[in-house]
């Protein structure tokens, strides 16, 4: 199913090639597959300051502890990312992972079994 969907998508425009976005498929009901693909998020800029917001609207730079807790989490998150050129199935489409922006960083796609024909390609907006 996942080979017939990426043999007759055309992506957007906007797009970057199929081979750049981690791929990630799931059922959205009986007759229908509905994907997600993503961009692999890329890692913070090594000079890249931080600061932490405080009262009044002011800030004050990150202690090393935070900063080392920040990049644990950044690591544990890029490890749940579909890589870029590989698929992953989800069990639930409610499980996909996806972003609320970003425009063609996430392409989401439709495809419909009974007519083996995609009826969705869209990337997403902007906030």
């Amino acid at each position: 199913m996942i080979d017939a969907i990426e043999r007759s998508i055309v992506l957007p425009a906007k797009a970057w090639p199929l081979a750049a976005y981690g791929r990630n498929y799931a059922w959205a009901d009986r007759t229908h597959v509905v994907a997600n693909y993503l961009l692999p998020s890329s890692p913070p800029a090594p000079n890249q300051g931080c600061d932490v917001m405080i009262e009044n609207f002011k800030s004050r730079p990150c202690t090393r502890a935070e900063i080392a807790d920040m990049a644990r989490r950044y690591a544990k998150s890029r490890a749940a990312e579909t890589p870029a050129g590989q698929r992953r199935w989800f069990a639930h489409a409610h499980d996909l992972p996806f972003i609320f922006d970003g425009g063609c960083i996430q392409v989401t796609v439709e495809y419909d079994v009974a007519s083996r024909s995609i009826t969705r390609t869209q990337c997403n907006g902007y906030a």
